[in-house]
């Protein structure tokens, strides 16, 4: 009787793996997949550190732009030009940037050959108020950004 068993439980064991459904599903998944890659859109921002390369950094940076980033302000300031401040109410105060971004562009023209600026952020600061700011001075004219941190405690 024993062998009986063995066979009954070798005949349902041997049976017949149905793959055609699941190889259905990967030839529907796999072109989705490959199709929605297309959507996914990258982007880079090109930055350089402060400082730069010696005599031929500080003939070109002579104006030594910085636009530090506050709590409730963007305080424009550099060589040769006038510091502005633009009150901002919180962080997502278009009218400050868009001030911001009118006395950037003024800058821009007048000084022809800088195209460099240097954002000074608190630790505090968010993420997309920075790159606001680079936005900002990039549709200016200035599109060599370089970052910098304020340690001034308060």
């Amino acid at each position: 009787m024993s062998r009986h068993r063995i066979r009954k439980m070798r005949d349902l064991v041997e049976a017949d793996l149905e793959i055609m459904p699941l190889m259905n599903l990967f030839v529907v998944l796999i072109p989705m997949l490959l199709l929605s890659a297309v959507f996914l859109e990258l982007s880079v921002i090109h930055m350089a550190a402060p400082g730069g390369d010696g005599a031929e950094a500080d003939a070109k940076e002579s104006l030594d732009l910085a636009v530090h980033i506050t709590a409730d302000a963007y305080r424009v300031e550099g060589n040769g030009i006038e510091a502005r401040e633009f009150p901002r109410e919180d962080r997502r105060d278009v009218g400050a940037t868009f001030q911001l971004a009118a006395y950037l562009q003024t800058v821009a023209t007048d000084h022809p050959d800088n195209r460099a600026v240097r954002i000074v952020s608190q630790p505090t600061t968010h993420y997309d108020e920075i790159i606001e700011v680079m936005d900002r001075s990039r549709e200016a004219g200035l599109p060599e950004a370089s970052l910098q941190g304020d340690q001034v405690s308060h």
